[in-house]
């Protein structure tokens, strides 16, 4: 017979549940369940499993959209993460034990709090599950803190359910972006912190870098485990029209994380004219406003997109090697506007058959239905075809404010005839629906050959919201999209810093310790 004791339901607190067996069973154990075991992450729990023979164990939290886990350790003395715990709910979480000799099977039942209020309302407005990349939909979301942002990542399922998350309103600034290292490391960054968390948010490394650097807008993990990581530096300056002015968001650094130190830096300011301000809204020193990385492998190479003056490929020998961006204006490269004339870097705009646009399309006035340059965009990143795909925001396109959409689009780079190509676009058919004006990320998913867009900024009147749309790469139907209704509960709801809930980026994942 079993014997089971949970203690008291109290929010936050350790939830015990004894059991032990004999009724025609040879195993006895006992298992003791700790409800959200470092207070970040309350959609979690420690299982310790305690046997008199070695066993090894699977688990499965129940529900409409269940997660299952198994683990290969053989033990008396088990200890099994559960992750994807229903909120406000009592979990149904199947133990199976397997021994030499036979299995048991169990249920423990886990009693979770609810969500936050200021968490989005979720809602599904497509779902094709055949036809869709497996795992759940993880968010990088940052909540309004009048006029900083707490960061609280969460997974969600098919259903709309919030099923993990991390509470990093601790680190009392914006802890971003959200991403899983091929170890499994949940990584982000603070201005002047690297955090690395598992998936009960149980802190595994915190490393500060100098105060002279400031980490900002993205993190890229190489092949080798080492971090190139988006900076700013303190004592940084350009000229600009004869006065030194501060700049900031304008290096990159390689981070090693074994050894826990920096070892390499380019200057993008020395490659790219910095008296170039027609996107330039916020302040004078923020020519670049780099706001993205992406590595090419084949040529151990980085491209940098800068939300001001478009996207651009610096060797890792730190040369410059194309610049995509209106080739209005361009002129000398520098910190000084001394140095290079960047005109030859200039990649020219050509259509399907490799006909040059006219001028107009070329320095950016207009567009074409063949070919858009990015403007404000954000999250480059390599298909496997080697192509550039990345999330055109569309500020301020053509030079103006008068129209607004945003779209998915990949684009063809002829190194050698420093041409590009628009290959693919998806969202310019949805207008304002679909356009955010900062923010926001694209993924091609390689199982299902579809592409996962995230707008993460829609504004209607006094509205807020945020999609996640993913789509087939061959025929642009969707097959999954959801609504995030943002509230921005601790903020003024104005677009100032920190008083609107922000929807960064989005990802496909396995929810899995």
């Amino acid at each position: 017979m079993f014997s089971k004791i949970l203690s008291p339901v109290i929010c936050s607190m350790v939830f015990v549940l004894l059991m032990s067996s004999s009724c025609g069973s040879t195993l006895d154990y006992t298992i003791e369940t700790t409800l959200n075991p470092y207070k970040i992450s309350p959609l979690t729990a420690r299982m310790v499993i305690e046997a008199e023979r070695s066993c090894s164990a699977t688990i499965e939290v129940l529900g409409e959209s269940p997660i299952k886990q198994s683990f290969k350790a053989n033990s008396t003395n088990l200890e099994i993460p559960v992750v994807g715990l229903y909120p406000n709910a009592i979990n149904n979480v199947v133990v199976t034990l397997k021994y030499d000799g036979g299995k048991i099977v169990d249920t423990v039942k886990i009693k979770t709090g609810n969500t936050p209020a200021h968490f989005p309302e979720i809602s599904i407005n497509k779902l094709s599950r055949n036809e869709m990349e497996p795992g759940l939909h993880a968010c990088d979301i940052h909540f309004a803190n009048n006029g900083k942002f707490n960061s609280g990542p969460m997974i969600f399922d098919d259903q709309g359910k919030v099923r993990w998350y991390l509470d990093l309103s601790f680190a009392g600034k914006m802890v971003s972006p959200f991403q899983r290292l091929k170890d499994g490391t949940i990584l982000m960054v603070s201005r002047h912190v690297i955090y690395e968390f598992d998936m009960l948010g149980k802190p595994l490394k915190e490393t500060k870098i100098s105060a002279n650097y400031g980490m900002h807008h993205d993190v890229l993990e190489l092949p080798n485990g080492n971090l190139l990581i988006c900076i700013g530096k303190k004592g940084a300056f350009i000229n600009l029209d004869g006065k030194n002015v501060v700049s900031d968001s304008d290096f990159i650094m390689l981070f090693d994380r074994k050894k826990s130190k920096i070892v390499k830096e380019w200057d993008l300011a020395k490659h790219l004219d910095v008296s170039l301000n027609e996107l330039n809204f916020f302040r004078p020193g923020d020519f670049l406003h780099m706001n993205g990385l992406a590595y090419d492998k084949d040529d151990h190479s980085i491209i940098v997109s800068g939300k001001n003056l478009g996207l651009m490929k610096i060797s890792w020998n730190d040369k410059l090697q194309w610049i995509m961006s209106p080739i209005k204006s361009w002129g000398k490269a520098g910190r000084d506007g001394k140095g290079f004339d960047t005109k030859p870097y200039l990649l020219t705009a050509v259509d399907s058959v490799g006909k040059t646009f006219p001028t107009d399309i070329q320095i950016g006035k207009k567009s074409s239905a063949q070919f858009d340059y990015p403007w404000g965009q954000h999250a480059p990143n390599f298909m496997p075809n080697g192509n550039l795909l990345l999330f055109d925001n569309g500020v301020f396109r053509n030079f103006e404010n008068n129209v607004h959409y945003s779209r998915a689009v990949e684009y063809n780079i002829n190194e050698k005839e420093k041409t590009v190509k628009q290959i693919w676009q998806y969202g310019k058919e949805r207008g304002l629906e679909f356009f955010s004006t900062i923010v926001s990320d694209v993924d091609y998913l390689q199982k299902s050959d579809n592409v996962l867009i995230t707008s993460g900024f829609i504004k209607n009147g006094t509205h807020l919201s945020a999609k996640i749309v993913e789509v087939d790469y061959n025929t642009s139907k969707e097959v999954f999209e959801a609504t995030l209704n943002l509230k921005s509960e601790n903020g003024n709801k104005t677009s100032g810093w920190g008083q609107t809930d922000i929807l960064y980026r989005s990802e496909r994942i396995k929810l899995q310790f």
